[in-house]
């Protein structure tokens, strides 16, 4: 699956999260993930106007994970996924479990 296709379902998931997408201007941005993982990692945050006008990021949700086969999506699953998604030592790789969302982790050698 090509990018702008896991971007168009990762934004569609998050519309399904909270119903002022529009409103806040939530906007999705990649999250650097090794390629060989199998997925597309997107953070999704509202946005606002500061004093001069400038569109500012607000805050933050845990990122939308896109599986690049199934095109599954689903938010990631706490700070030892995050890290994990950042390639941080120690950690195990996040997999999508094949039935839908559920994960396993396999711990690398």
């Amino acid at each position: 699956m090509e990018e702008s296709e896991a971007r168009r379902r990762a934004e569609e998931f998050g519309r399904t999260l909270t119903d002022c997408w529009d409103e806040w201007a939530f906007e999705l941005g990649l999250v650097a993930t090794p390629t060989s993982r199998g997925i597309y990692g997107f953070t999704w945050y509202p946005t606002a106007k500061d004093e001069q006008g400038r569109q500012i990021r607000v805050g933050g949700n845990w990122p939308i994970i896109v599986d690049q086969v199934t095109g599954a999506c689903r938010l990631v699953h706490g700070m030892k996924e995050m890290a994990a998604l950042r390639g941080w030592s120690g950690v195990g790789m996040v997999r999508f479990h094949s039935e839908g969302t559920r994960r396993r982790r396999r711990n690398r050698s």
